[in-house]
């Protein structure tokens, strides 16, 4: 897949293409429809799928009060469309300033000229320009007259759940890794550096492996189950976000991940740990005992659910 800052790096305009437009958050299971879309008539056409996303999110440019988070990094964007068999990704720089460009502007000069698409798919909530005064009518109408086919995926349901970023960045606040995972169509993770703690899991008969990670967004606060993904293979883990209360009166929010059946040394190293589901909330005990004993029902709970999954 070619990567391209923005379309001030496209060498030479296409002569033909599919493309879509979005922010693409996720890569979630409606995203996948869309893209498995864009993908098939490209390959039908022999010419290149194209993806047109934005850098920093818009949410963030123009609502920084609403503090978005995107849900995964943008490596995970990256490899997640290259998966798709996308074959060009086209990053464009969001300010201010791009927010204010029309959209016939940027119909044409950020579309049409340099990707001359036969068809535009785009989501059913799509909108574009200044404004957002690109409608998909306004779409439709101006992209017929370009030569263009546009067409709109309807959203995309798990259940009674719309697929979107928004009710994953939702489930995921809630500590519902489990509808997250439904409707991104994967585990939700996180990736980080193993780092040197406290110890007391250790001498408590439970090392942990505390995790440091640049994660935007987190589940809520509570003990999980999942898969610790390291240099040395995969393995159960039960997951513990929070500030470990029954020890700390008050301190950073972490992550704390214990792998079941494995001896080792992970310090420095960078692992990926998947949620499955959530068990119980974060509380403290009255004392190290209680824990421990805590500790190991999640971990039998823990390995029955995640058993149940291979």
């Amino acid at each position: 897949m070619q990567l391209l800052s923005g379309i001030r790096e496209l060498q030479s305009p296409a002569s033909g293409s599919v493309l879509t437009i979005g922010n693409f958050d996720g890569v979630h299971l409606g995203h996948q429809t869309l893209l498995s879309r864009v993908v098939s008539l490209a390959r039908e056409q022999g010419i290149p799928s194209v993806v047109m996303t934005f850098e920093p999110h818009p949410v963030k440019v123009l609502y920084p009060d609403r503090k978005l988070t995107r849900i995964f990094d943008f490596e995970d964007q990256r490899d997640q469309l290259a998966k798709a068999g996308i074959d060009i990704l086209v990053v464009e720089p969001f300010s201010r300033e791009f927010s204010q460009v029309p959209a016939e502007r940027y119909l044409t000069e950020w579309v049409y000229r340099p990707f001359s698409p036969k068809n535009l798919i785009v989501g059913y909530d799509f909108s574009f320009g200044a404004e957002r005064k690109g409608s998909i009518d306004y779409l439709k109408t101006r992209g017929g007259e370009l030569g263009i086919k546009v067409e709109v995926i309807p959203p995309v349901k798990v259940g009674s759940e719309i697929c979107s970023s928004t009710r994953i960045r939702l489930a995921l606040e809630a500590g519902q890794v489990a509808l997250a995972n439904s409707l991104l169509g994967r585990a939700f993770y996180v990736r980080g550096l193993v780092e040197r703690g406290a110890g007391r899991g250790r001498t408590i008969g439970v090392p942990t492996a505390n995790v440091r990670t640049t994660a935007e967004t987190l589940p809520s606060s509570g003990v999980y189950c999942g898969w610790a993904r390291t240099r040395h293979g995969d393995f159960k883990a039960m997951i513990n976000i929070g500030s470990n209360p029954t020890f700390v009166h008050a301190g950073m929010v972490g992550i704390e991940a214990h792998l079941l059946d494995f001896t080792g040394d992970l310090y420095g190293d960078e692992v990926r740990i998947d949620f499955i589901d959530r068990l119980r909330d974060e509380k403290k005990f009255s004392s190290a005992g209680e824990l421990v004993a805590q500790i190991h029902s999640d971990i039998a709970r823990g390995r029955q659910i995640l058993d149940a999954m291979v």
